[in-house]
This record gives C-alpha cells, structure tokens and sequence, in this order.
C-alpha cells in the first residue's frame, strides 16, 4: 500500500473542506431540535432525579445529601416490597394473557376473507388505545362495580360476581383484564403486519401434507411470527411494569394497599408524602428491576426467535 505524504493529505483536506463543513453544519443544524429536546427533557430529568435519589429533598425545603440512604431504607421497606410482589403478580396476570390474546385475535381477522371486516375489526379492537385512559378506566369502574353489567351478566349464567374493585383478592386480576383489553390493539397490529409477511405458500405446502390448522399455526405462524412475539413481549412486560394510571383510577391501591403497585407507590411518596428524595431513589430501583429483566428476556431470546425468515 503506497503511503500517502503528509502534505497530499493536507491538500485534500484543504480541497473538501469548504463542503464538507457545510454538510457537517447543516447536519448538526438540523439535528439540533431534536438533541436539544432530548437533552431538556430527558437527559437532565434523569440527572436530575439520580442526583435527587442521594437527597433528602422534600419539593420546597432545602435539600441535603444522604449518600445512599435512600436506597438502603427501600430495600427494607415492607410497603415498597409488597408493592413490588403486587407489581409482579400484575405482570404476570397482564403480560402473557395480553399477548396470547392479541395474537390470536390477529390470527382470527388475518384469516378474514372480506377485506373490509379486516380494516373495521383493526379499528374496534385499536380504539382502546386512542381513547383517554382515564375516561375508560371511570367506564370500567362502573362496569366492574358489584351492582355494574360484569356481575349482572354472571349473574345470569348462575355465578355471583365478586366485588371486584373492593376485594383484596379479585382488585389486581380486575385491573389486569382492563389493562389487556386497554393494550391489546396495539399488539394485534403489529402480529397483522407480521402476518401479512409470512408466504402463503407455505401454508399451501402444509396443507397438501395433511397438516391441521394447529400443526400450521405451531410449525408455520409461530416461527416466522416469533420476532414480533418478542417484540410485544417486551413493550408489555415495560409497560406492565410501569402501571399506574389503571391503577390509580380504578382502585387508588386498594382496598388498603393490596392493588399499590411500585408506580403508584412512587407517585404517592412524592406527591402525597412529599419525600421527593425517597421517591427518586424508589424509581430508579424499578429501573433496576426492569433492566435485569430485559436482558433476561434478551438473553433468552436466542433460543426461541427465529430471525432466518424469508
């Protein structure tokens, strides 16, 4: 390789620097807003907030440094724990009920033959997701409550309905089915585009060897549909983990602290308790939580998701 000289390099340099500095300038130009917004509103939040965790800060008094005081008096909260367990009981109520469903209400409208069903059957089931979350949570509370139209309608098949908001054992299976029946447009949108990848000759090749239904679904869908499993898997398992508002809305935490998920809790130890310091300490112990998890999930990904597709 022949060397090149110093001052031919120098040369170049000099030969493409005027246009090369006008790109540069209006790329940084143009990235500017967006880097500026990411700064302001979420890089210095979360500075601020570490920074916060290692204070006793109150909202108005002055603030003095604790060390990690506040995380070692979380670790020995019995409230913060419970809501922790109660938090993780929500998950694994929502999250692998959430994505069977929508995949299989994906499955069910893929399989549509009248196109126009398809796209009215996208929008019913993806209007949860548009719709303000409190105005649904208010509907739902109403429908859930022990004179509402779920325990009329059990009523009728001969079960008597539980108070599901007011009870210690039904509030967070209650919350969680409002919360899969909120989220679950969002994942069949995504497993109908998915859906729509996967070659239909190979559902031609399954069928002529006698393949059922099931056997297609499990040999054929499955597979080639497993990134987007993972995907769904993932936005809920973050989503779950950071449940608030359904919560908030439909049981405020109760009855007494049985439905206090770590967000909520989070929420009323700042705002309500006002120890901004404590509160900031529990929010990054849920971002531990929640980081250890994903790369639980990513490392296990190796062994179910197929990427060799098409």
């Amino acid at each position: 390789m022949q060397a090149t000289s110093p001052l031919l390099s120098s040369r170049r340099r000099a030969r493409v620097s005027p246009m090369r500095r006008q790109e540069t300038l209006l790329a940084l130009l143009l990235i500017l807003p967006s880097t500026l917004g990411i700064v302001v509103f979420a890089v210095l939040p979360i500075a601020a907030s570490l920074g916060i965790s290692l204070t006793d800060w109150g909202g108005l008094s002055q603030p003095n440094f604790v060390g990690v005081q506040n995380y070692a008096a979380a670790l020995q909260d019995s409230r913060a724990t419970s809501a922790l367990s109660h938090t993780l009981l929500y998950v694994l109520l929502a999250v692998p009920t959430g994505v069977v469903i929508s995949m299989t209400l994906a499955v069910w409208i893929n399989n549509l033959r009248a196109g126009w069903l398809r796209t009215v059957f996208r929008t019913v089931y993806y209007l949860p997701m548009v719709t303000i979350g409190v105005a649904v949570a208010l509907l739902w509370q109403v429908l859930l409550a022990p004179q509402g139209l779920v325990n009329l309608i059990l009523g009728w098949l001969g079960v008597h309905g539980p108070n599901w908001l007011g009870s210690p054992t039904w509030v967070l299976p209650a919350v969680a089915v409002f919360s899969v029946w909120q989220g679950s447009g969002q994942g069949i949108i995504l497993f109908l585009a998915s859906l729509a990848s996967v070659p239909k000759d190979l559902y031609e090749a399954a069928q002529l060897d006698g393949a059922t239904p099931w056997q297609a679904f499990r040999s054929i869908t499955l597979p080639m549909v497993s990134p987007t499993v993972f995907l769904v898997l993932v936005l809920s398992l973050i989503g779950a983990l950071q449940v608030f508002e359904a919560v908030l809305v439909l049981s405020n935490g109760g009855p007494g602290d049985s439905s206090t998920t770590v967000a909520l809790y989070i929420y009323k130890t700042a705002f309500t308790f006002f120890k901004m310091g404590y509160a900031s300490a529990l929010a990054w112990l849920l971002a531990a939580v929640l980081i250890v998890l994903m790369v639980v999930q990513w490392r296990a990904q190796n062994r179910w998701v197929n990427y060799d597709q098409v």
